[in-house]
């Protein structure tokens, strides 16, 4: 992965066409422009793009069926998951409307996930925390040693499309995305999910079931008809 940098005024010139595939220059928010190298806006815009969000649920709200992603924004190895198993995912069932999906923080124990996670969830509440994780798993090598600065966070921020900057920082610290967070750990706590790897629980009128240890796209796309009849 690339990783996160300035890149110089002087270098916008002769360089521009070079850099064009790399650079996502976006001017968002209440952040003003800005020209940040990030990794994969494009795909995640296209991933996601048209595709009804509401908080951390994606996908139409009447599916018959719900997907929910385990899943660590600062587990060193779960970017490749997201990107190679539930990406696929993304596009056969949320946008066909077969299913809807829900993201969930869970902490594996790799690193303190607390800032990461608050500032997914605040981002949800502006209806933006699918594009939030998308980015922050494609430039995850950003993030020295797997902490979060605060220049990284501003940098996804300033990334992502209609995103009130100031209103964002201030709803991660807000008591309603704390109480998500810790939601979310609850209810991996209820499933009983092991920590080994990302989980996914798939959910319909037929029951429920849980699939752990980073279960592949064949294991989900087998649980839905299971779940959805």
């Amino acid at each position: 992965m690339l990783r996160s940098r300035w890149v110089p005024r002087l270098l916008l010139g002769a360089g521009a066409l070079a850099l064009s595939a790399a650079i996502v220059s976006i001017s968002v928010g209440t952040g003003g422009p800005k020209v940040i190298k990030l990794q994969g806006g494009d795909r995640v815009q296209a991933l996601l793009g048209g595709i009804e969000e509401d908080g951390a649920d994606l996908g139409p709200p009447d599916a018959p069926v719900t997907i929910s992603v385990f899943n660590d924004l600062q587990c060193s190895t779960c970017d490749d998951y997201e990107v190679h198993t539930v990406d696929p995912l993304i596009e056969e069932y949320a946008r066909t409307g077969k299913a809807r999906f829900e993201f969930r923080n869970y902490s594996l124990g790799q690193a303190e996930t607390t800032k990461a996670a608050y500032a997914a969830v605040a981002a949800g509440q502006q209806d933006r925390e699918w594009q939030f994780v998308e980015l922050f798993f494609r430039n995850q090598d950003a993030a020295p040693a797997n902490t979060v600065s605060e220049e990284f966070l501003n940098d996804l921020g300033n990334s992502i499309t209609d995103l009130d900057l100031n209103t964002w920082r201030k709803d991660m610290e807000s008591p309603e995305v704390k109480a998500r967070v810790e939601a979310d750990a609850q209810l991996a706590a209820d499933y009983r999910l092991r920590v080994s790897g990302p989980s996914v629980v798939v959910e319909g009128p037929g029951g429920t079931r849980v699939l752990q240890d980073a279960p592949s796209q064949q294991d989900v796309e087998d649980a839905v008809p299971a779940v959805g009849s």
